[in-house]
């Protein structure tokens, strides 16, 4: 073996003599947004591989109404889902699709598909991941024709091993699409106080949300944006049609909804992707690093999107009250300056998980998704 202090002397010699060292056959390096990214590392697992996901759909676990509004002998049962059949009381076939970007479940209609909706899920543990393949089920009954022609895309979250936040978890594996921890301790906890005291001071919350100085996972938004951007795009390949008389017919329509915590992922894809939407709906979530948005200029890309961003409350909701979801959708129209136009409204009586249940809230929030999707 060559010696150090003999090698570094070839260098050496090598460079004198106008022979420079052959550069290292290393790839170009990965580009980073440029951030301090201060929150500890929440250490993502790899996603969800095919055999998981099948147990995922096997479990059994039953719905919980948390506003104790519906009886529990009035829940449904969980209804057994398997992937390559049919979802129980519909038209769509499951399709389980482990491998990146997807890495989650395709419902398929029994049509040729028109239209997808991309749905990002909130903040969830194993069996509230699996609820929300029982919200699927519920807005395709509450509208089958409306449904017939719709894929309905459902990412998930990468897995993460500890709770990242202060609620009782007793698997330990959650899913988050980046960690949420810093803000929903801080920032937050002001609104609910402010809510508390004056439930329609819009103003007030977004005065807060502009001066949050807690830390963003930024890198975290980063890499779901990336991967939400990919889903899109591989949408649009599966709904793009045929030539006719030499000319490509146009794609479906391509709509991406998120709830919770996957509404202020939406959020943050409408302020920082170009990616090719007919819509996009915030289900009662919030902007994140509101802060950051507002005050370094060219963060925000405000080229204009060709597409409507709709923010959704609801009237009865305490986790995420619907003064925090206009005070965002204020802060997104002004920081997207006419490149979007953004709506926002309220749905009554809804709660922040009721319309998981069939019913009237269930109804209502599948004509704000189905209303895009036409």
């Amino acid at each position: 073996m060559m010696a150090p202090a003999l090698a570094m002397l070839l260098l050496l010699v090598a460079f004198l003599l106008g022979g420079a060292p052959p550069a290292a056959a290393y790839p170009e390096p990965v580009a980073y947004p440029r951030t301090r990214h201060t929150p500890p590392s929440i250490g993502r697992l790899p996603f969800l591989s095919h055999r998981e996901l099948e147990e995922l759909l096997a479990k059994d676990t039953p719905l919980v109404d948390p506003t104790g509004a519906v009886p529990p002998e009035e829940i449904p049962p969980p209804t057994p889902v398997t992937c390559g059949r049919r979802l129980p009381g519909t038209a769509h076939t499951v399709r389980c699709d482990a491998a990146l970007p997807l890495g989650g479940i395709v419902l398929a209609p029994p049509r040729r598909a028109t239209a997808s909706l991309v749905l990002l899920h909130g903040y969830s543990d194993l069996s509230e991941v699996r609820d929300y393949l029982d919200l699927l089920q519920v807005l395709l009954t509450s509208a089958p024709e409306a449904w017939s022609s719709v894929r309905l895309v459902f990412p998930v979250a990468p897995r993460v091993l500890v709770p990242l936040v202060d609620v009782a978890i007793p698997n330990q594996v959650t899913f988050a699409w980046f960690d949420p921890s810093p803000s929903l301790s801080t920032t937050l906890s002001d609104i609910d106080l402010l809510v508390l005291g004056n439930m329609t001071d819009v103003g007030a919350v977004e005065r807060r949300l502009l001066t949050a100085t807690e830390d963003v996972d930024r890198l975290g938004l980063f890499f779901s944006t990336r991967r939400v951007e990919a889903i899109i795009a591989a949408e649009h390949r599966v709904l793009k049609r045929g030539r006719r008389g030499g000319r490509c017919r146009p794609a479906g329509r391509v709509v991406l909804a998120g709830h919770s915590l996957g509404a202020v992922m939406a959020t943050h894809v409408a302020l920082h992707s170009r990616a090719r939407l007919d819509a996009l709906v915030a289900l009662q979530g919030f902007v994140a690093d509101a802060r950051r948005l507002d005050r370094v200029p060219g963060v925000v890309d405000a080229g204009d999107r060709g597409y409507p961003v709709e923010f959704v409350s609801g009237e009865r909701d305490a986790a995420v009250p619907p003064a925090l979801v206009a005070a965002s959708a204020a802060i997104v129209r002004r920081l997207l300056r006419g490149a979007a136009r953004v709506t926002y409204a309220t749905l009554p009586r809804v709660t922040h998980s009721s319309f998981f249940l069939p019913g009237p809230d269930a109804d209502a929030v599948a004509r704000v998704l189905t209303r895009h999707l036409r």
